[in-house]
């Protein structure tokens, strides 16, 4: 089920892209969901322990002056939280090729 959910969530631009190398994408292809399989837990795992840290953070210095032009600290705790979450969350096949094909 699993395996299933990653292939239909790969985008329908990159399974175009992949009919026009038919010779050499199904290792990439494979690669991609072996790939996306270890990578979501661990962007999950980071996504939500930064998002809960920030939190704590973010509460615990509530109103104290950050460095930056008299601002907050809440605006790089909120930053960092965000950034935690953002990206790619699926390794594609065509990321595959570009780090490890020909």
């Amino acid at each position: 089920m699993v395996i299933l959910a990653i292939v239909i969530s790969i985008p329908g631009q990159v399974r175009a892209q992949q009919a026009d190398v038919q010779e050499d994408n199904g290792i990439f292809v494979l690669g991609s969901v072996l790939f996306s399989i270890l990578h979501v837990p661990i962007k999950l795992a980071t996504c939500v322990g930064t998002q809960a840290t920030a939190a704590v953070a973010y509460t615990a210095t509530f109103g104290v002056p950050g460095h930056y032009d008299g601002g907050t600290n809440g605006k790089d705790i909120g930053e960092t939280a965000r950034r935690s979450c953002t990206g790619s969350w699926f390794i594609t096949p065509s990321q595959i090729k570009s780090d490890y094909g020909s």
